[in-house]
């Protein structure tokens, strides 16, 4: 993903740089801009803003963000508390063991199943508590503070994961069939994968968030 918006980015950049360069020549060869001038109005508001998105808002941009890179690093490390195994990993020092929902093992009837339903259920409700405490905290300056959409949207995609799971067990528990405690299963890992991608995610976010805040603290940040 982020080599795609690396390319998409650099074509971009490109094609504007071509745009202008059109404009220019067309000026500098024809002077077909004195000629014309409701079009050479529409041609310099054009270069006005590429000039304006690929380099003011670019700007702008990095200097929000080494400005806010202690307080963002904050944030995100929140939500790696929220979801990180606190007895096992050092999130300080980039090692983050992921807590993940246990396989449900038992065989349909036993008693053991319902115990295991149980204690399931309490896991999703505590982590999807836990989740949503940092989102209420820090979605709404994540959102203004840089490009944190794809950290907020795998927050929520995995609260809705821990939905699924629990009504998951519901389900299984009302109607006891292989086919709903298969589906259970199929909804724990796929919850499990949902946890382990937001874990990458939020470590290289805050490498990225490190870097930052050792430029702004050490080399002259803005």
């Amino acid at each position: 993903m982020e080599r795609k918006n690396t390319v998409g980015r650099t074509a971009t950049i490109v094609g504007a740089v071509v745009v202008i360069g059109v404009i220019i020549w067309i000026d500098i060869a024809t002077g077909l801009w004195q000629n014309l001038v409701i079009l050479a109005g529409l041609a310099a508001g054009l270069v006005s803003f590429l000039l304006t998105t690929l380099v003011l808002d670019r700007v702008m941009a990095r200097h929000q963000a080494r400005r806010w890179a202690p307080l963002n690093r904050l944030a995100l490390s929140e939500f790696m508390h929220a979801m990180a195994d606190e007895d096992a990993s050092e999130i300080s020092r980039g090692h983050i063991v992921m807590r993940s929902l246990p396989e449900v093992q038992s065989p349909l009837g036993s008693e053991r199943l319902h115990q295991e339903l149980s204690e399931l259920r309490e896991q999703v409700v505590s982590e999807r508590e836990q989740l949503a405490v940092a989102l209420s905290m820090w979605a709404e300056f994540l959102t203004s503070s840089g490009d944190n959409e794809t950290i907020l949207n795998h927050a929520a995609g995995i609260a809705l994961r821990l939905d699924e799971v629990r009504d998951a067990t519901v389900a299984v528990e009302r109607e006891g069939s292989e086919e709903t405690l298969a589906e259970l299963r199929r909804e724990i890992d796929n919850c499990n994968h949902h946890f382990a991608t937001m874990a990458q995610e939020l470590h290289s976010r805050l490498e990225e968030e490190r870097r930052l805040l050792g430029r702004h603290l050490y080399g002259g940040g803005d």
